[in-house]
C-alpha cells in the first residue's frame, strides 16, 4: 500500500526538478500506475507509452499539484486515466480512418468485394469461385502491395502502424496500398468480364 504522505512529498520534491525524488516516486508508483493504464487500453505496448507520458507530464505539472486538495494518487491515476483515454481514442479514430477514404475514387477491399453481391457477377460466380479469383489476383500482386494490403485489412493496421512496422515513409505506404488496391480492383473486373 502506498503511503499518501512519502508519495506527497515526492510530488513536491519532483516540482522543485529533484530528479532523485522523481525517479522514486517513479519506482513506488508505477506498478499502481501501470494497472490503470492496462485497464484502459488493455494492450501492453500502449500502457507503456502512457506510463511514459504521464510520468513526463507529471515531471512539467507537478508545480500544479495542490497537496491540500489533492490525494496524490488519486492526482496521479487521473493524469494516467486522461492520457491513456486520449490514447485509446487516438487509436481507434485512426484506425476508423479506414484506407477507402485515402483511395482517389474512394473505393478499398471492401468495395473492391462487392461485386460478387451484386446482380450482375453474383450470378456468373459463386462465392468459392471468387475467393479462389480474389487469391489469385492477391498472388499477381507485388510483394510489397501485397504485404500492406494483408496488414492493413487483415490485421487492421492504420497507415501510420504500417509505416512504422514496415519502417518506410507513410508515402510509400499509402502508395502500395492504393497501388495494389488498383491492381487488385482491375484483376477482378477482367475476372467479372470473363464470366459474363
Amino acid at each position: 500500500m502506498l503511503d499518501d504522505l512519502e508519495i506527497k512529498r515526492l510530488i513536491l520534491l519532483t516540482a522543485s526538478q529533484d530528479a532523485k525524488a522523481f525517479s522514486q516516486l517513479y519506482e513506488k508508483t508505477a506498478p499502481l500506475l501501470m494497472g490503470v493504464a492496462l485497464r484502459v487500453t488493455r494492450r501492453r505496448e500502449m500502457a507503456e507509452e502512457v506510463l511514459h507520458d504521464a510520468f513526463v507530464k507529471v515531471w512539467n505539472q507537478a508545480k500544479s499539484f495542490d497537496p491540500l486538495a489533492l490525494q496524490p494518487v488519486a492526482w496521479l491515476s487521473a493524469i494516467v486515466r486522461n492520457r491513456a483515454l486520449d490514447l485509446v481514442q487516438s487509436a481507434e479514430a485512426t484506425r476508423v480512418e479506414s484506407f477507402d477514404g485515402d483511395d482517389e475514387d474512394g473505393g478499398g477491399l471492401e468495395r473492391l468485394l462487392d461485386w460478387s453481391d451484386n446482380g450482375d457477377a453474383g450470378g456468373a460466380l459463386d462465392n468459392e469461385r471468387a475467393t479462389h479469383q480474389l487469391r489469385e489476383c492477391i498472388n499477381e500482386l507485388k510483394p510489397t502491395e501485397r504485404q500492406a494490403i494483408a496488414l492493413a485489412y487483415h490485421h487492421g493496421m492504420s497507415h501510420s502502424e504500417l509505416a512504422e512496422h514496415l519502417q518506410k515513409p507513410i508515402g510509400t505506404v499509402k502508395s502500395w496500398v492504393r497501388r495494389g488496391l488498383d491492381a487488385l480492383r482491375s484483376c477482378m473486373d477482367e475476372c467479372v468480364g470473363l464470366a459474363r
